[in-house]
């Protein structure tokens, strides 16, 4: 490891030439529909062009494409961690990710040195008795540590267990009760939830706490994370697994029901490269911040080893969120694009209102909740450039987004395309194709991020009728082929024979100059069955009054008197998951 405050991204390789589109559309045709796509000014059209082709191919050929820049052919086997590092290790100069640290300070870490540690931390598994299959837990914030366990993990044949480091106690408990991991990697501030964790748990992981200089914050019986690596002799190897292997258990958040454990398979890196590539679109001299913690499956694959599978450097902040770090990080390291949550956006917008952004952004995307119209605007004001949306799930893959090099204007709210190499379709619960909405269906995916719940066949069998794997999200076709979230299937409002999409009416409330959050669900009603309630966080620049009869009108003369709030609440926060997402379950609690 090398600390410097002025890090430089060595140009990338350029990827292996694919065939063309010519055998497979009329490029005359190609060429007049995608005319006037805007390029940011120096840069060259090489990479659009390809991006534009690729996305008139058949499915087939596009995942034969990308399974031809895999460096193992695909026959052979698919470790994520050869293809996430290993294969960029061979070039000593070529950066994987960049730290920036609370106090100003910086790392750098190549390729090379995030597979040493990891062969060297694999070894020291092997030697405390750790086999192949058994799992390994982290409980860390977003810090190089996340990255060399979840390595060392997949070139072990272990499956990692990434666990936010915003849980408490009781939600560690029950994933490491279900998962029942060999050995807990963590932070030392976080050491006492592990504690906690482990006296309601049913198991007895080794523990590898990642300690600071003279072993500070490590309990009796732990082991020294960095001790381990660094007296270990890096004469690991590689094992080879199928595309298909499990590679990470990834436990949902649990907004739904109890927590579900996502067996993400090794091919996942393999099944992301559509979202990296179209809606990143990311170029041999981009540097990415990464604004989405490694707990989750947006931080830790689709913005973190997806994109250095193909080679690209990543740039995280190591602290807690705070837009003022994240503005000085980007001033400093100068990042080309950013991806984070919309929540993430709302309060960076808030502050670089008055500080700026740095100059070297040229694009910005987001997923994890619904991106709301007011933000679109807020965003493209301040930068000059369209903030695009995207959508996924743990157990399915990112399958709709606004692309990059799409001549269309993005439309807050909505979502314009389809993932290339993916078929989707609107579908009633038994899985039968519907007009303009439905529940969003993934059908026969060649790859998929998920094979299936951990020790949870029957729920898994439930996502599926014959082709499908049902999303249980609710959308929106428009005349366009725009797809807009109407809801989750559960949240659905059903008022007097008419369905009513949450998402739908909280993105009209949102338009409201005295609104800061809003959040819609239903409420019973022995005439209607159910009506429909908004709850509202005020930010102070309108009363109450005012704002009630504002949002009921907005409501009644976009979408209909059958749509508008017929109870309006007011509360200073809404309760929200670890990941910010709204507990709609606690809303319908309060009267």
């Amino acid at each position: 490891m090398r600390l410097t405050t002025d890090c430089q991204v060595p140009q990338m390789e350029t990827m292996a030439t694919c065939t063309t589109a010519s055998a497979y559309i009329n490029k005359a045709a190609w060429v007049q529909r995608n005319r006037g796509v805007a390029m940011p000014a120096g840069r060259t059209n090489s990479m659009a062009d390809d991006l534009l082709i690729e996305r008139d191919l058949p499915s087939e050929e596009v995942w034969r494409r990308a399974e031809e820049r895999l460096d193992w052919p695909i026959s052979r086997g698919l470790n994520s961690a050869h293809e996430a590092c290993d294969r960029w290790s061979g070039d000593s100069q070529r950066v994987a990710l960049i730290e920036c640290h609370p106090d100003g300070t910086s790392s750098r870490w190549t390729f090379a040195e995030l597979a040493e540690k990891a062969t060297r931390l694999a070894a020291a598994w092997s030697a405390a008795g750790i086999r192949p299959g058994e799992r390994i837990a982290s409980l860390l914030g977003s810090r190089v540590e996340a990255y060399i366990t979840a390595l060392a993990a997949w070139r072990s044949g272990l499956i990692f267990q990434p666990l936010f480091a915003g849980f408490g106690p009781s939600a560690v408990a029950e994933r490491i009760s279900s998962s029942q991991p060999a050995a807990v990697v963590v932070d030392p501030p976080l050491r006492d939830r592990v504690t906690a964790a482990l006296a309601i748990a049913n198991c007895d992981p080794l523990i590898y706490t990642v300690t600071s200089t003279g072993g500070v914050g490590r309990l009796s019986g732990d082991r020294d994370f960095w001790q381990e690596v660094q007296s270990t002799q890096p004469d690991h190897r590689m094992v080879v697994t199928a595309p298909s292997d499990t590679a990470t258990l990834l436990y949902t958040s649990g907004t739904t029901g109890a927590p579900k454990g996502c067996m993400m398979p090794h091919s996942t890196v393999l099944a992301l490269q559509p979202f990296v590539r179209h809606v990143l679109g990311l170029e041999d001299s981009d540097l990415l911040f990464c604004g989405a913690s490694p707990g989750w499956a947006y931080g830790l694959y689709a913005l973190g080893f997806g994109v250095m599978a193909l080679g690209h450097t990543v740039l995280i902040y190591t602290g807690k969120f705070k837009p003022e770090a994240w503005l000085q990080a980007m001033s400093e390291h100068r990042p080309t694009v950013i991806a984070a949550a919309p929540s993430a956006f709302r309060r960076l917008v808030a502050v670089a209102e008055s500080t700026g952004l740095p100059s070297s952004l040229r694009s910005a995307t987001c997923a994890g909740e619904p991106l709301d119209a007011p933000l679109v605007r807020a965003w493209r004001d301040l930068a000059g450039f369209d903030l695009r949306d995207s959508f996924g799930q743990s157990e399915m893959a990112m399958v709709l987004g606004n692309l990059a090099h799409d001549k269309r204007p993005v439309v807050g709210g909505s979502l314009a395309s389809v993932m290339p190499g993916l078929d989707v379709a609107l579908v009633d619960e038994d899985g039968v194709p519907q007009g303009e909405q439905g529940i969003l269906a993934l059908r026969s995916p060649r790859y998929q991020t998920c094979t299936g719940y951990r020790n949870k066949d029957e729920l898994w069998a439930e996502r599926w009728r014959g082709d499908y794997f049902l999303s249980g999200d609710i959308f929106r076709r428009d005349e366009q082929g725009r797809y807009w979230f109407v809801g989750r299937q559960d949240d659905l409002i059903v008022t007097s024979g008419y369905n009513v999409g949450p998402a739908e009416v909280e993105n009209i409330i949102m338009a409201h100059n005295g609104v800061a959050e809003a959040a819609v669900l239903g409420a019973p009603d022995p005439a209607r069955g159910s009506v429909v309630r908004a709850v509202i966080v005020l930010n102070g620049s309108s009363p109450a009054d005012i704002v009630d009869e504002d949002v009921r009108r907005m409501v009644a003369d976009r979408l209909g008197h059958h749509a508008a709030p017929r109870i309006v609440d007011f509360v200073d926060a809404l309760p929200r998951t670890e990941t910010g997402k709204v507990r709609r379950s606690e809303l319908r609690t309060v009267d």
